[in-house]
C-alpha cells in the first residue's frame, strides 16, 4: 500500500546535513527547531502551515488536521488527462480487450484503516471500470490497522461487497481467466505484513491459503520477527523470516517483498524456490528513497522468476510527487530495462478512502507516520485506468512490442501465480 494513505517514508537524500546540537526530545527524530517548525531527515517541518509540503499534526485540533486532510487529498486526486490522451488510452484499452490487465496492490478492503463495505465497493468498481481484470485487495498490514480484527475477519466481511458486485474471488488462476472469459472483474486478497503468522507459521499458512490470502509480505515497514523493514533498511530475514518463505510457498502463498527492507529481499530471493514479486516498488536509482528499491535487491527478485511492480504514489516516483504516466512509466522502463521487460508490472496502490482516513488517523498514526520522515506530504496516485495510459506511452514512445505490452498489462503477473498457486 502506499503505506495505506500513501503517507510514505519519504528520506530524501537532499535534505540538509543537522547541526551538531540536534537533539531527539519529545519528537523521537533527529531535528532541530528553527522558526515555525523544525528541519528533520526529510526537510523543513511546519508546525503552524496546513498547507506545508510537511506538517505536524501533534496536539492539533480536529479543525486543523481536518484542513490539512482536505488539503492533501485535493492533490490526491489531482490528475487529468487531456481529450487527446484520452483517446489514445481509449483506442489502447480496446486493442488489449482480451488481455489480463492486472493492478497488484489496491490497499482497500471493507475493515482495513477505515475502509468499510462503501470503500471497498468503490475500489472493486473503480478498478472494474477502469479495465482491470484482477485487484489485490490487502486485508492485513500491520496490527494496528485492522481494529481489533484478524485478516481473516477482514476477509469474512469483504466477501459481501464481493458479492454484491459480482466480483469473483481468486483461489487460483483458473478463477482468473474464468472471470475474464465471463466478462467479471475479480479480487484477490493479500497482504502488506505477516505479524500474526509469527505465533504459529504452519497454522496461518494453512488458514491464509484456505481463507484466501494468497500474497503476504514480511511486514510493513517496521522491523518484526521475520524481517527488517524498510524504514530503517539495515536488516535482514531473521532465521524465522527465511522458514517462512518455505512455508508460505508450500502453502500456495506468493511471498511479496514490498514494504520490506533491500536485504529482506536478498535473502528472500536465496532461499525461495518459486518466483517472489514486490508487488509495489520503484527504484531507488532514480529516486533514492526509504521506499523504493535497490538494483540488488530487484535482480535478487528476477533471479527467481519473479516480477517487480513500480507503484503509482507520488510520494515515490520523484522528488516533485508527481504520479502522472509519463512521470510512472520512468520507473517501468527502468525495471524493464534493469531485469527484463517480462519482470516488470503495474500496480497503483490508491486509497479509495483518503479523505476520510486522513481526517482520523494523521494525528492517530503519527508514531507509524512521523512527518519527521517525510509522511503526510501531498502527492498525486495514479488510478486503475491509467494502465492504459501507460502502456500507450509505452508503445508509442519506447516501441515495446505486443507481447511486451501484454507482459506488463498483467501476463508476468500471472506466471508468478501459476507457479505459486498451481
Amino acid at each position: 500500500m502506499v503505506n495505506l494513505m500513501k503517507l510514505s517514508t519519504l528520506a530524501l537524500a537532499t535534505t540538509a546535513v543537522l547541526s551538531a546540537s540536534v537533539s531527539a526530545h519529545d519528537i523521537g527524530h533527529e531535528h532541530e527547531h528553527v522558526e515555525g517548525g523544525w528541519n528533520a531527515k526529510a526537510g523543513f517541518v511546519s508546525d503552524v502551515d496546513v498547507k506545508a509540503e510537511l506538517w505536524n499534526p501533534r496536539g492539533k485540533s480536529q479543525e486543523e488536521i481536518n484542513a490539512r486532510a482536505e488539503f492533501i487529498t485535493e492533490a490526491y486526486f489531482s490528475l487529468t488527462r487531456t481529450p487527446e490522451q484520452q483517446e489514445r488510452a481509449k483506442k489502447l484499452r480496446e486493442k488489449y480487450a482480451d488481455a489480463i490487465a492486472i493492478n497488484a496492490v489496491m490497499p482497500t478492503s471493507d475493515g482495513l484503516v477505515g475502509n468499510d463495505y462503501e470503500t471497498f465497493t468503490k475500489g472493486i468498481m473503480r478498478n472494474k471500470e477502469g479495465g482491470i481484470t484482477v485487484a489485490s485487495s490487502t486485508v492485513f498490514a500491520h496490527p494496528a490497522f485492522t481494529n481489533g480484527m484478524t485478516a481473516y475477519d477482514v476477509v469474512e466481511r469483504s466477501e459481501k461487497a464481493l458479492k454484491d458486485t459480482d466480483t469473483v474471488k481468486v483461489m487460483g488462476t483458473e478463477d482468473i481467466y474464468s472471470a475474464k472469459k465471463a466478462g467479471k472483474s475479480a479480487v484477490v486478497f493479500s497482504t502488506q505484513g505477516s505479524d500474526y503468522v509469527i505465533e504459529d507459521m504452519h497454522k496461518h499458512a494453512e488458514q491464509s491459503d484456505k481463507t484466501g490470502i494468497k500474497i503476504m509480505n514480511f511486514t510493513y515497514n517496521l522491523d518484526n520477527g521475520l524481517a527488517g523493514g524498510s524504514e530503517k533498511n539495515d536488516s535482514g530475514l531473521t532465521e524465522m523470516g527465511q522458514a517462512w518463505v518455505k512455508v508460505a510457498q508450500d502453502n500456495n502463498i506468493v511471498i511479496d517483498v514490498s514494504h520490506s527492507s533491500n536485504q529482506s529481499a536478498i535473502d528472500a530471493a536465496k532461499v525461495a524456490t518459486k518466483p517472489i514479486m514486490a508487488s509495489h516498488s520503484n527504484s531507488y536509482s532514480l529516486f533514492p528513497v526509504s521506499r523504493n528499491m535497490t538494483d540488488e535487491a530487484m535482480l535478487a527478485i528476477a533471479s527467481t522468476d519473479g516480477v517487480v511492480c513500480p507503484t503509482g504514489a507520488g510520494l515515490f516516483l520523484n522528488k516533485e510527487l508527481d504520479a502522472s504516466p509519463e512521470r510512472y512509466v520512468e520507473h517501468v522502463v527502468y525495471v524493464a530495462d534493469l531485469i527484463g521487460k517480462d519482470k516488470v508490472c503495474f500496480s497503483t496502490d490508491m486509497v479509495h478512502n483518503y479523505l476520510d482516513y486522513a481526517k482520523s488517523n494523521l494525528a492517530g498514526s503519527i508514531d507509524v507516520y512521523p512527518p519527521e520522515l517525510g509522511f503526510g506530504s501531498p502527492l498525486s496516485n495514479l488510478g486503475a485506468e491509467h494502465i492504459w495510459d501507460v502502456a500507450a506511452i509505452l508503445e508509442d514512445k519506447y516501441g515495446w512490442s505486443e507481447k511486451e505490452v501484454r507482459g506488463f498489462l498483467g501476463e508476468n503477473v500471472m506466471r508468478v501465480f501459476a507457479a505459486n498457486w498451481n
